[in-house]
């Protein structure tokens, strides 16, 4: 990537409708064919572990290991940060805290003040190494692990100001604008294309969390979890939405943490 490549990048990216139904194929095309991608990869070791949550709709338990995993495919309807209609990834976060404020304004958008609703997350371990593709964020410092490790992560300004520009759509609030998930969708599966292309088998996509600038999310594919990675642990929250603090809402887990009895991983259970 030159100067007049990310130029004649970002001109382009302009002058696309994100919220038109082609959008997402464009902009496939343009990171595969038209525009030069650089691409930072990195291993996630045995041993890591990742959190990944959902709300209980209902409050009804989750009793199957494979209902903290990622969705079915006919339940992916709309693009996210990593996927297009149809593509099942599994999101998940460095941190707890990161996880949950993460998704907490879809999962609390259509609850009173101070309704409680539970949550329960799922800690996941690694079994097997996987490597994943890394969108470098020099301002996040719990991903600067991954970025120092990187030889090529490029201290040329040009580079840097490439990175900085496809930040600008992986910081960007999808909540209220998802029709940056057109970019964000379409720059992950070029990566992981344009990787295996050169024979590097990478499985998710690492990137700084837009709620908390501090953690970072991995978009995995589901044959690397189902490859590679086990549920460790599994915990229950409550939660309340009380109040409004300089225009964010404000949460408290207003009741102990509750962990199931067992986890049957052989028959896919989750006993409480």
């Amino acid at each position: 990537m030159n100067e007049t490549e990310l130029i004649s990048l970002k001109k382009y990216v302009s002058q696309i409708d994100l919220n038109s139904e082609e959008a997402y194929d464009i902009l496939f095309d343009a990171f595969t064919q038209r525009f030069p991608m650089s691409m930072l990869w990195f291993p996630i070791k045995i041993e890591s572990y990742v959190f990944r949550s959902r709300n209980n709709i209902g409050n009804e338990d989750f009793y199957q290991v494979s209902d903290l995993s990622y969705p079915p495919e006919k339940d992916v309807k709309m693009y996210s940060r990593a996927n297009k209609p149809g593509q099942q990834i599994f999101y998940a976060s460095d941190n707890y805290a990161t996880n949950f404020t993460e998704l907490l304004p879809f999962w609390s958008k259509d609850i009173p003040l101070g309704e409680p609703f539970s949550v329960t997350t799922g800690i996941w371990g690694f079994s097997k190494s996987i490597m994943v593709s890394v969108i470098p964020d020099i301002s996040n410092e719990r991903m600067q692990p991954f970025i120092e490790k990187i030889s090529e992560h490029g201290q040329d300004s040009i580079i840097q100001d490439y990175w900085s520009y496809i930040n600008s759509f992986f910081k960007a609030q999808g909540f209220f604008e998802p029709s940056v998930y057109k970019f964000t969708s379409a720059f992950c599966n070029a990566l992981l294309h344009n990787l295996r292309l050169r024979g590097i088998q990478a499985y998710g996509v690492l990137y700084t969390s837009v709620q908390d600038p501090s953690g970072w999310n991995l978009a995995i594919t589901p044959e690397a979890v189902d490859s590679s990675l086990f549920l460790k642990d599994v915990i229950k929250h409550s939660i309340k939405m009380n109040d409004f603090r300089n225009g964010k809402p404000v949460y408290d887990n207003f009741s102990g943490a509750v962990n199931p009895q067992m986890l049957d991983t052989s028959l896919n259970k989750i006993i409480w």
